[in-house]
C-alpha cells in the first residue's frame, strides 16, 4: 500500500495520479510526508468499512471499492473526508493489494 501511495496517489508530478495528490493536499492537509498517516487510516478503515463496489475485470480479477473516511493533519485535523480506495482481489482468500485512493471524482 506504501508503495502506491507514494509513487501514484501522493505524487504530485504523476501524469494521472498528480491530482489526486493535489486533492489530498488541498482538502485533507496530506502530503507525501503524511505517508503513514494516511496509510494508517486507509487500513484501518478498510477494515470496518463495507465494500460499496465490485466489478469483474478482463483479466479475471475482480476490482472492489470502498470508501474509508481519513481524517486531515495539522489545521485540518478536524476534517474527515470519505476517500475511495480501489482494491485488485486476484483469487479467493487473496490479500487485495490497493490500486486507488483519490478524494472526488477521478
Amino acid at each position: 500500500m506504501y508503495d502506491k501511495l507514494r509513487r501514484y496517489s501522493l505524487a504530485m508530478g504523476h501524469e494521472v495520479g498528480g491530482p489526486k495528490a493535489y486533492r489530498f493536499r488541498e482538502v485533507l492537509g496530506i502530503t507525501l510526508a503524511d505517508l503513514q498517516h494516511l496509510a494508517t487510516e486507509i487500513a484501518a478503515g478498510v477494515l470496518t468499512e463495507p465494500v460499496t463496489r465490485v466489478r469483474p475485470k478482463p483479466d479475471g480479477t475482480v476490482g472492489c471499492g470502498v470508501l474509508v473516511p481519513v481524517r486531515g493533519v495539522h489545521i485540518h485535523e478536524r476534517r474527515v473526508v470519505l476517500v475511495t480506495t480501489g482494491w485488485k482481489l486476484r483469487y479467493v482468500g487473496d490479500r487485495p493489494p490497493l490500486v486507488t485512493a483519490f478524494i472526488g471524482d477521478r
